[in-house]
C-alpha cells in the first residue's frame, strides 16, 4: 500500500489466543461476546502482525514479532499458532535481515519485542538485524529492563538487552520524526511509555497503533485491555488519534486485529453510534 512517499506492507506471523476477560477489561462478557465469540476456554483469537515500511531509500519494520527463541511446547501453552517466521515473511518482499535499516518499536512487551534478538551459530543471542538501529522510548526501555511485579511477566530482557552490548539502541524521550514525513509519538496508556508511528506525507497519513487500539474491537472508547497500565491514558489518547485519523482520512493499521491489518475510519469517536470502519487489508485467514 502506497502512502505519500511511503509503501506499507503487512507481515502476519500467525495468531494467539489470549483471555476474553483481559482483553476487553471492564467490558462485560456479555457485551464482548457478541463481537468476539470465546471458545469453550474463554479465549479469543489475536492477529501477530508487524509492518514494512519503505521509503526515502530505508526499510524500517514497526515491531517484530515473537521471534524464534520460543520452543514449540511454549507456543502450545500460549496459544500460538505459527504461520510464518521473520526469515520467511522478509523472503516474501524480497529482503533478509540484514536489509533491514530501522525497527521501531511500539513497546517491549514480547509478542511485539520478541524478534529483536535471536540465538545465533554459537549459541549465544544476537541482534536479529544486525545493521539495523532500534528506536525506543528511553522510559520503555527502562521499564523493559527493571520490570515490576505486575509487568515482569510480559518483558523479558533476552529480547533486547543484547542491543545494548552491540551498540544498536537509539532510545529517545518523546516525539520525534525519524524520517521525512515519519513520526513517532509517545502515548502511554498501555504502558507508561508506549508510541505510535505516523506518517504524513504528501497529503496522505497512516498511522500505526500498536497496543493503543490493537484492533477493530478497541475503537471503543471504553475498550481498554485489562493489561493496560495507564487505562484513563489509553481512552484520552485513543480518543486523540482516533479523532485524527478519521478526520484525515488516514490509513489505521492494526497490529492484532483477528483479521483486519488496514482500515479506514469514518464518524465520530464520541457519537453514539461510535466510528465505522472500512476494510482496506486483511491478515491472512
Amino acid at each position: 500500500m502506497k502512502i505519500g512517499k511511503y509503501f506499507v506492507v503487512p507481515l502476519y506471523e500467525g495468531r494467539i489466543l489470549r483471555d476474553g476477560g483481559v482483553s476487553f477489561g471492564c467490558i462485560p462478557r456479555v457485551q464482548w461476546s457478541r463481537l468476539a465469540a470465546p471458545d469453550e476456554n474463554n479465549l479469543i483469537p489475536f492477529s501477530l502482525g508487524l509492518f514494512l515500511v519503505q521509503g526515502h531509500g530505508k526499510n524500517m519494520l514497526i515491531d517484530c514479532g515473537l521471534g524464534d527463541k520460543l520452543s514449540d511446547e511454549v507456543e502450545v501453552q500460549e496459544g500460538i499458532s505459527r504461520a510464518a517466521r521473520i526469515d520467511g515473511l522478509l523472503e516474501t518482499v524480497g529482503l533478509d535481515r540484514s536489509a533491514i535499516d530501522i525497527v521501531v518499536m511500539t513497546h517491549l512487551h514480547f509478542a511485539s519485542a520478541g524478534g529483536l534478538t535471536r540465538i545465533g551459530e554459537e549459541g549465544a543471542l544476537e541482534p536479529t538485524f544486525p545493521r539495523a538501529r532500534v528506536v525506543i522510548q528511553q522510559g520503555e526501555w527502562e521499564n523493559g529492563i527493571h520490570a515490576n511485579l505486575r509487568t515482569r511477566g510480559l518483558y523479558n530482557k533476552e529480547n533486547y538487552e543484547a542491543l545494548l552490548w552491540h551498540q544498536q539502541l537509539e532510545l529517545i524521550d518523546g516525539d520525534l520524526q525519524l524520517l521525512p514525513g515519519l513520526w513517532v509519538h509517545m502515548t502511554g496508556g498501555h504502558t507508561e511509555h508506549h508510541q505510535i508511528v505516523v506518517i504524513d506525507s504528501e497529503n496522505e497519513g497512516g498511522i500505526f497503533f500498536g497496543d493503543l487500539v490493537p484492533s477493530l474491537w478497541h475503537l471503543p472508547l471504553n475498550v481498554v485491555s485489562a493489561l493496560d497500565l495507564m487505562p484513563l491514558v489509553t481512552m484520552e489518547k485513543k480518543a486523540e488519534w482516533l479523532a485524527r485519523a478519521a478526520h484525515n482520512q488516514w490509513v489505521c493499521f492494526f497490529s492484532h486485529d483477528a483479521q483486519v491489518a488496514a482500515a479506514m475510519l469514518s464518524g465520530s469517536v464520541r457519537a453514539p453510534g461510535g466510528l465505522g470502519s472500512e476494510v482496506l487489508l486483511q491478515h491472512p485467514a
